[in-house]
């Protein structure tokens, strides 16, 4: 086994003890605060569609911010290299005249270079950083349901047959979830 997979099995490990315990945790102050448990269920989960929904943000604001960096930068090297005065009186940084840079090209940089996001990339980072604790704290919200739901089949069938297919039911539809998201995700690259 591979030094990747007995980390990720060791994470899987870790998640599932630490949502088991926090789920206790849950449960014993929802019954101290008056709460249901199909109440506590609905707020761990949409706390957990909440925070499947930063990472996308997250990115979405990183792209942003880098292309206005990018330009900014373009638009700061146009008139810091007296590219101005080659476009013309009245040129603006950041906008060739016909001959004043190849198309595409940013003012003030090299032909062919890229324009410096040196910056930007020190920060993707710790935003890299970020996103993994957010999938981690989405793959423990969604093992906290899970077990805040199989604790809520247990206390309320009296059958055992019907707990078991309860449970079942419950995996099977996580199991769901878990692969239509994984096919969203494929879809979208």
């Amino acid at each position: 086994m591979s030094a990747a997979g007995a980390l990720t099995a060791l994470g899987a490990d870790l998640s599932f003890s630490v949502s088991y315990n926090i789920a206790s945790e849950l449960l014993d102050a929802a019954s101290e605060a008056h709460i249901t448990e199909e109440e506590l269920i609905c707020i761990v989960l949409g706390l957990s569609v909440l925070i499947a929904a930063v990472p996308n943000s997250l990115q979405a604001a990183r792209r942003v911010a880098t292309a206005a960096w990018s330009a900014g930068v373009v638009w700061w090297r146009g008139g810091q290299d007296g590219s101005r005065a080659a476009a013309g009186p009245g040129a603006r940084p950041g906008h060739a005249s016909a001959g004043a840079a190849a198309p595409g090209a940013a003012l003030g940089a090299a032909p062919g270079a890229a324009p410096a996001t040196a910056p930007a990339a020190a920060h993707s980072d710790v935003l890299e950083f970020l996103l993994l604790l957010l999938r981690m704290a989405h793959r423990i919200s969604i093992s906290i349901c899970v077990q805040l739901l199989a604790s809520n089949v247990r206390t309320k069938q009296p059958l055992r047959s019907v707990r078991i297919a309860s449970l079942l039911a419950v995996s099977l539809f996580f199991l769901f979830l878990e692969s239509a998201s994984r096919l969203g995700t494929a879809q979208q690259r």
